[in-house]
């Protein structure tokens, strides 16, 4: 499994655990999709090797029992090393949550507590195909749509509208700097889409000067 790096900050979107909540994150390397406003660029082609055992070792060290997983697309690594990873992890009673672009299938049964998946626009910069059925995600689970412009909420409104009726929560995020957050409140009130959560990147607004290449 190639690794870019394992830390300890606070979540700073949604999960069933909450913005803010303290949390060791595991970044996976690599990337399938390349979004033109990543702002992880630097896990796509970067990370070290590690076994499960040695991830799980180094996680243990840090003490925190909020595990978020996290890329890059962490869903592109080894499924069956993953699950091992997950196996320890769960056995150890920590808490899991995954960030996936939505482009891959969810795994059944995976021991994951929260999975937060995002539902991308044409604002990627590039075409894809979306494999993730989102009806499918449970109680527990978030669908994450991103919003820089009114187009683009023009783009993700008929869905937003579907959404209603899934099980997962419903987030929508500005795209930090692109557009102010009060407009997005407005939209979503006057469009009475009151079952969805909006999510600021709250690390962004905690650490604003942080590094393109830095963890938080």
């Amino acid at each position: 499994m190639k690794v870019v790096s394992i830390f300890n900050s606070i979540d700073g979107e949604v999960n069933k655990y909450h913005q803010g909540c303290f949390s060791t994150f595991i970044r996976f390397s690599g990337c399938n999709l390349y979004c033109d406003y990543c702002d992880t660029k630097w896990s796509w082609n970067s990370g070290t090797d590690k076994t499960p055992q040695q991830i799980f070792d180094e996680i243990k060290k840090i003490g925190c029992k909020k595990i978020t997983i996290t890329g890059g697309e962490p869903l592109l690594q080894d499924k069956e090393k993953m699950l091992m990873l997950l196996n320890y992890l769960d056995n150890a009673g920590y808490l899991i949550s995954v960030e996936t672009n939505g482009t891959l299938p969810i795994p059944k049964n995976w021991p994951v507590d929260s999975w937060v998946v995002d539902y991308k626009s044409s604002s990627v910069g590039h075409t894809f195909e979306r494999q993730c059925n989102y009806q499918e995600l449970g109680f527990d689970d978030w669908v994450k749509f991103l919003v820089g412009s009114r187009e683009e909420y023009e783009e993700i409104l008929p869905v937003l509208k579907e959404s209603k009726f899934w099980n997962a929560m419903i987030a929508v995020s500005t795209m930090h700097g692109q557009l102010d957050p009060a407009i997005l409140v407005d939209w979503l009130k006057k469009d009475k889409l009151f079952h969805c959560v909006v999510d600021l990147q709250l690390h962004k607004y905690i650490w604003p000067n942080i590094g393109a290449t830095e963890e938080r």
